[in-house]
């Protein structure tokens, strides 16, 4: 078993209320008004906070309290992600491109596995939106607070698909699984709104059978055939 690893800058190791309060608060607003339409004011006053400089304080700026929060989700994804891995790969897995799709989709919608059930921030709030917001829109900040630390586990799952995708060319192959990452984010970005607004999920979401569905499209996106229209252009 490997030691538990050195926190990065940025990375929680204990729980304080007042720190989980004003991350708490920002995903709530980082979800609903976007990254940019949130101030360092509207984040203290959403938290309930009367000091102002709290904020600074425990994160030293807002851009800090940010990658606290990129850096705790990709913390909390990836060793769940690995722990299934794990597993599947133990019991001679995975066997099928929607092994490997079900595993992403479901490490982000029940926390499974999730070694900071703990804290405040759970699985589901604002969350995906979040995420979203972070690679369209701030895509730097993002992969740099990420790194290469907590990224192990998607690769791990990338390098299954690869294997287990019907022969494409390469470059096909890359694009698919780009495509499938951003269809796969923003559907459950969509799917925390649904849930956010009427607990049941509404008329999409709430069906038991939605996120069977969300793994039978996006596996049939990878899958496909290669279309005429596709090799004629590929180069070479």
């Amino acid at each position: 078993m490997s030691a538990e690893p050195t926190p990065l800058a940025g990375e929680t190791t204990q729980t304080d209320p007042t720190r989980e309060k004003l991350k708490l608060a920002a995903m709530r607003l980082f979800s609903t008004r976007g990254i940019d339409g949130v101030s360092v004011r509207n984040i203290v006053t959403e938290a309930g906070m009367r000091n102002g400089a709290s904020l600074h304080y425990y994160f030293g700026s807002k851009e800090g309290l940010i990658r606290e929060l990129v850096v705790e989700a990709a913390q909390r994804s990836d060793r769940a992600r690995n722990a299934r891995l794990d597993v599947m790969e133990a019991e001679g897995g995975p066997e099928r491109v929607a092994d490997i799709v079900r595993l992403l989709l479901e490490v982000e919608t029940t926390g499974a596995g999730d070694p900071d059930a703990h804290r405040s921030l759970p699985i589901g709030f604002g969350h995906m939106r979040f995420i979203v917001a972070m690679q369209i829109n701030h895509r730097a900040m993002f992969l740099d607070a990420v790194g290469d630390r907590w990224r192990s586990s998607y690769m791990r799952c990338i390098d299954h698909l690869r294997r287990l995708m019907v022969p494409l060319p390469a470059a096909v192959i890359s694009q698919r699984l780009a495509h499938m990452v951003l269809f796969m984010n923003t559907s459950l970005a969509v799917r925390e709104t649904a849930f956010e607004a009427d607990p049941t999920g509404g008329g999409l979401w709430g069906k038991p059978y939605a996120l069977d569905c969300l793994v039978e499209s996006l596996c049939g996106a990878l899958e496909a055939p290669l279309s005429p229209e596709v090799a004629a252009v590929l180069p070479g």
